[in-house]
């Protein structure tokens, strides 16, 4: 059944029900009863095919007094606790706003499959990355939108002052910023002299500048049709040089990134478009993949291991930096083999470390924690010293050492 909206109905003046309590006892019942009558009905009007019903019909229907609905029913529409549309009908304005809740959630749900297919369709196009979510979109369109509206001000006049904004950006950054037209003070002199005095003038606001210089005509002609075509000064390209790169150099460096830096397979789509970029930019695949693996040694001796391409970005950077500049980049020697007693240390502070945070997790409380330490070391076999890494290379070195 297809919703008519009542021209008397406004949906941000429907009254919340918990005004209703401020009533007097017999304007609520007479309330109620219309409600029920209504809901009884699965309706949110008396009306009955083309023909609204009058107030004896309504007191029949809400099995109410016809002199109490009459007496109470002023009272009930000045507060727009019901009311009647252009026919007289009464109805329900907290009825009418649920069924409209509920066709904008059936229209919600019928667009998800097509938001659906759209975000699949932009995911492949490399717009989102391989593991987000349709929210990923629907947040970066809710951004686009610029946020609340301003005090005072209806979304329809947000929308409006938006739109007219990104106009104008849209405008001043395609904006000709220098036009040359004939002319000037000397203007007159032309024909005397092989130079042209020209008066720079903005191309869209075409007010003067208050400069002037000579200029060539035929040295200048071609530059000027360049210029006349471009929407930016030539000076402000600052574009890096990019590097013809193919698909199958891209794939084989990131299959090694993935593979040396211990990336999820999920990550490939990021590192396909970081790895590509570098490469583009001139840096060699040896050199990239050489800055990876460096880079996830290093992480793998503090314990961590990368979940996301990213944290490589800064690190290539540098090394790519340090390789142009002729600073050694060659991997660093091994590490000295640690001795026995080092090796247990490590090993037991390790074990430590994950009876510490198991306890942390029940106690949530690092204090209890700290004085419960002695006996759970005890229990779990660990040293009786305290919880530091310090403590335990202390209670494992041996004595002649420490002596």
């Amino acid at each position: 059944m297809m919703l008519q909206i009542p021209a008397t109905f406004d949906r941000d003046d429907v009254p919340s029900m918990a005004f209703l309590k401020v009533l007097p006892a017999e304007l609520r019942g007479v309330f109620h009863s219309l409600m029920d009558a209504l809901k009884s009905a699965r309706d949110v009007v008396f009306r009955v095919g083309g023909r609204a019903l009058d107030d004896v019909q309504v007191a029949q229907m809400a099995c109410e007094n016809v002199e109490v609905l009459r007496r109470n029913l002023p009272e009930l529409e000045f507060t727009r606790f019901i009311l009647r549309d252009e026919d007289g009908a009464l109805y329900s304005p907290h009825l009418v706003a649920r069924q409209i809740r509920r066709a904008e959630r059936a229209a919600a749900r019928a667009a998800q499959p097509r938001r659906l297919e759209e975000f699949k369709a932009r995911q492949e196009a490399g717009e989102f990355a391989p593991d987000a979510s349709v929210k990923a979109m629907t947040s970066r369109a809710n951004a686009f939108k610029g946020g609340r509206p301003r005090k005072g001000e209806t979304s329809e006049q947000a929308r409006e002052r938006r739109e007219r904004a990104e106009h104008e950006a849209i405008q001043q950054r395609e904006m000709r910023l220098l036009t040359s037209v004939p002319g000037g003070r000397n203007s007159e002199t032309k024909n005397q002299n092989q130079f042209l005095e020209t008066v720079l003038v903005s191309g869209d606001l075409g007010s003067e500048t208050g400069f002037e210089f000579s200029v060539d005509l035929e040295s200048e002609k071609d530059i000027s049709l360049l210029n006349s075509k471009s929407t930016k000064p030539a000076e402000t390209k600052t574009d890096k040089p990019v590097c013809e790169v193919s698909e199958t150099l891209i794939s084989q460096t990131v299959a090694r990134v993935i593979k040396i830096g211990r990336l999820p397979d999920r990550q490939a789509g990021f590192a396909k478009s970081i790895c590509g970029r570098f490469l583009r930019e001139g840096v060699p695949a040896d050199v990239l993949v050489e800055a990876v693996k460096q880079h996830a040694e290093k992480m793998a001796l503090n314990g961590d291991t990368a979940n996301r391409m990213g944290v490589f970005c800064k690190p290539i950077e540098r090394f790519w930096a340090d390789h142009q500049a002729g600073v050694s980049t060659a991997p660093k020697p091994e590490p000295v083999p640690l001795e026995d007693w080092e090796e247990r240390a490590r090993a037991a502070f390790a074990r430590a470390q994950e009876v510490w945070n198991e306890a942390f997790r029940e106690k949530r409380d690092f204090s209890a924690v700290q004085r419960a330490w002695p006996d759970l070391a005890q229990a779990y076999d660990l040293p009786p010293c305290p919880y530091d890494r310090a403590a335990y290379m202390d209670w494992h070195r041996p004595q002649e050492q420490a002596a």
